[in-house]
């Protein structure tokens, strides 16, 4: 009985081989025939062009030696013979290398088609000059003799697309590169992206160097290292690491607008043996300046080798250098602005802090102890100020929850602005027991955010201060839409300040309160004013732009 059996799918592997094969086919689709052919007979135009002008000019010498014209004619011939036979390939050749480099470098696809065919074209070309110019049979160029017009040119097509392609991958090199480095967000990441798309087989180590000390000109006298990137494994290139001027000279040579290669074998005994502690017998130093000038550190490129780097690779190091300036210039713009963002948070904490939870438990004290001195005789008055402690205390309670969040004050969120006032000035008269009045003059206009919490924070320290200090009977707040300008005046009857503390400088030596307001009015581009004379009571005001909450 045979045995049957189930056709089974064979798998084999694609060969090298035959994986190129095919990519060097579908390379050939993509050709874009006129930048083959247009070119290789420019090759041949600029060919003639300079073999006519070499011609030319040997003919212009031969005629002011030659004894006669049969002499000159002769000789002309000679050497006309001899340029066509000799010079003429050797021009094609370096032209074609030339024209090849220069399309293959445009197209950036399928350079090595494009190179070999615009030599084979420019081939071609020089075929048809001989039959044109020498007198050859055409159909000489159609049998196996054109073969031997094909393989210089063809080889200097070549030799142009791979020169193309060598650049096309340093350019992209240098690209990949310069994104690492523009989304780098700390200096090991700058000199990571550096190393990892620049560094070449000759380079070990690249250092970014902040300044420490500047000497004549901005020069560094002293550098840190901020970050390294390494090829191999050295304990010698850590954060931290300083070089001085003293022991490195070289710092003392740097130029802002031009980078300093080294050999430390050119380099004093003592430079040089500070280099080669570091591993490096050559590198380059690049300063890191600002358009504006301003130095912001240094760039190192350092090599085991005492060759030096290349001129191509000194030239990426030299371009990527400008963009790690500003990157680094940057990240300590940001480093700044968040240092000056956290020192004004907690000064706006402090502000909200005194504007609303000091306030409320100075009141809660002042409460508790009239509660305590009405006991136990008027347990009514005692009732009363217990009950206020109590409310004052959950009003802190909401107003701690709302610093934290980082929210508008509730009544504004809440009330219109100008009823908010009211409600503020009204329950500063029911807890103080000071009769206060509150007014608006000209017409209400709507008022930026950081405009109201300004006005409303100082009118809640101004009544706090005048219930603390004044010793007041009575107490006004006026509101007034004057124009663009809206102006806040609190005014009381009570004893009044000493004259250094109504002056204008006097703000600054008093309590924390007065500062807060005048730096939160001074952020939002407005005045604060205070007049005040002992026995007759204290005017405060305040000036705002309508609008300066939104320009600050």
């Amino acid at each position: 009985m045979p045995i049957m059996t189930e056709p089974t799918a064979v798998s084999t592997a694609t060969s090298p081989f035959s994986h190129r094969l095919k990519t060097w086919l579908a390379e050939l689709r993509d050709v874009k025939w006129p930048w083959v052919v247009l070119p290789g007979f420019a090759v041949a135009l600029l060919n003639v062009v300079v073999i006519g002008t070499i011609i030319s000019l040997y003919a212009t010498a031969v005629s002011v030696d030659a004894q006669s014209p049969e002499g000159t004619a002769e000789a002309v011939g000679r050497g006309a013979t001899l340029i066509g036979t000799y010079a003429s390939p050797v021009s094609q050749f370096f032209i074609t290398i030339l024209v090849a480099f220069w399309v293959c470098k445009r197209q950036g696809t399928a350079v090595a088609w494009y190179g070999l065919l615009i030599g084979a074209v420019s081939g071609i070309a020089a075929a048809w000059q001989v039959v044109l110019f020498a007198g050859v049979p055409p159909a000489v160029i159609f049998d196996f003799t054109i073969l031997t017009f094909l393989p210089a040119p063809m080889l200097a097509g070549w030799l142009g697309a791979w020169r193309s392609q060598k650049t096309l991958a340093g350019q992209q090199r240098l690209y990949l590169a310069s994104q690492g480095v523009t989304h780098a967000a700390t200096p090991q990441a700058i000199v990571q992206a550096i190393g990892e798309h620049l560094a070449t087989a000759t380079v070990s180590q690249i250092g970014l160097w902040e300044i420490l000390l500047q000497g004549a000109g901005g020069r560094p006298t002293a550098v840190s290292l901020l970050a390294a990137w390494i090829s191999k494994q050295s304990e010698s290139w850590q954060p931290g690491l300083q070089l001085t001027a003293d022991t490195t000279g070289s710092l003392s040579r740097l130029a802002p607008d031009n980078s300093l290669p080294l050999k430390t074998i050119d380099l004093p005994a003592a430079e040089k043996h500070s280099w080669e502690a570091l591993g490096a017998r050559s590198g380059l130093l690049i300063p890191l300046v600002t358009p504006s000038g301003s130095w912001v550190g240094l760039l190192t490129v350092t090599s085991p080798a005492s060759g030096g780097l290349s001129r191509g690779s000194e030239q990426n190091f030299v371009t990527i250098a400008a963009q790690v300036a500003l990157v680094l210039d940057n990240l300590r713009l940001v480093a700044q602005a968040q240092e000056t963002a956290v020192l004004r948070e907690r000064q706006r904490l402090a502000r909200e802090i005194h504007d609303t939870l000091a306030q409320g438990f100075t009141s809660i004290v002042m409460h508790l102890e009239a509660a305590e001195q009405a006991l136990p005789s008027d347990t009514a008055v005692t009732r009363r100020h217990m009950d206020q402690a109590r409310s004052t205390a959950r009003d802190s309670l909401a107003q701690a929850r709302r610093v934290v969040d980082d929210l508008r004050p509730e009544l504004l969120e809440s009330t219109p602005f100008d009823q908010a006032i009211a409600r503020v000035v009204a329950q500063w008269a029911a807890h103080s027991g000071v009769a206060a009045e509150f007014k608006v003059t000209g017409e209400i206009r709507p008022l930026h955010p950081q405009v109201e919490v300004t006005l409303l924070r100082s009118s809640q320290e101004a009544l706090a201060n005048i219930r603390k200090h004044a010793q007041a009977t009575s107490a006004c707040v006026t509101l007034s839409y004057l124009g663009d300008t809206v102006i806040l005046d609190v005014e009381d009857d009570g004893v009044g300040l000493p004259q250094q503390a109504a002056a204008p400088d006097g703000l600054t030596s008093g309590g924390f309160g007065l500062v807060a307001m005048r730096e939160r009015v001074a952020q939002l581009g407005g005045e604060l004013f205070m007049e005040s004379e002992p026995g007759e009571g204290t005017t405060l005001s305040i000036s705002l732009p309508l609008e300066s909450g939104a320009t600050s």
